[in-house]
């Protein structure tokens, strides 16, 4: 049996997926729950395939929409139309809070030195998250590469390591398992890392 005909047949009782559970060949027995992660990342007429999925079947499902961003259809949606809203205000337990700050490049050396301190006084790891890999002449924003290589002259001490999204799957993976296991002190990356990336140590 495949894992189609399993699905449609009701032996699989929760199925986690991914864009592919809205193709029409996947079908359900009896689907009562749609839960939506990162609603943003998904059409209107997505989201309405799988609920006519239900229906096919004479049910109704719920949905369950979760997102940190929602569009704006969501939000005109809780304000006139039939939409319950739940906020999650509070975090795990176990995880410290964040703190946010706002700071200006002209103290780049002060923060360069807040990062030597926090990963040798403090034994601690850090992200140095940067929002191109190359340099641009369109573009006054920190490269990935460039502040790499800036960042191990100026911290000869730590093991600095790279990653973003032009290097390959394993290549990326090994640079992240080296991170985890406390290989690296610090890690330059573009926004890369902010899927499947779970760390707690960096500070």
């Amino acid at each position: 049996m495949t894992q189609q005909e399993a699905i449609a047949s009701g032996q699989v009782q929760m199925v986690v997926g991914t864009h592919a559970i809205f193709q029409e060949q996947v079908q359900f027995n009896g689907l009562a729950l749609v839960i939506i992660d990162e609603q943003h990342r998904f059409g209107v007429h997505q989201r309405l395939a799988l609920w006519e999925k239900g229906q096919q079947q004479g049910f109704h499902p719920h949905q369950l929409i979760m997102t940190a961003t929602p569009i704006p259809r969501t939000l005109a949606m809780t304000a006139y139309a039939d939409l319950d809203t739940s906020v999650i205000d509070e975090l795990p337990p176990g995880v410290p809070p964040v703190t946010t700050v706002a700071i200006p490049d002209t103290r780049r050396p002060e923060i360069i030195n807040r990062v030597r301190n926090a990963c040798t006084t403090e034994d601690r790891q850090a992200y140095w998250v940067c929002t191109l890999i190359e340099e641009s002449d369109l573009l006054e924003a920190q490269a990935a590469e460039a502040t790499w290589e800036e960042l191990k002259l100026a911290l000869p001490e730590l093991n600095i390591g790279l990653v973003h999204g032009r290097m390959k799957p394993a290549e990326k993976q090994a640079v992240m398992q080296r991170f985890k296991q406390g290989e690296m002190h610090l890690l330059v990356a573009t926004t890369v890392i902010e899927v499947g990336s779970m760390f707690l140590t960096p500070a």
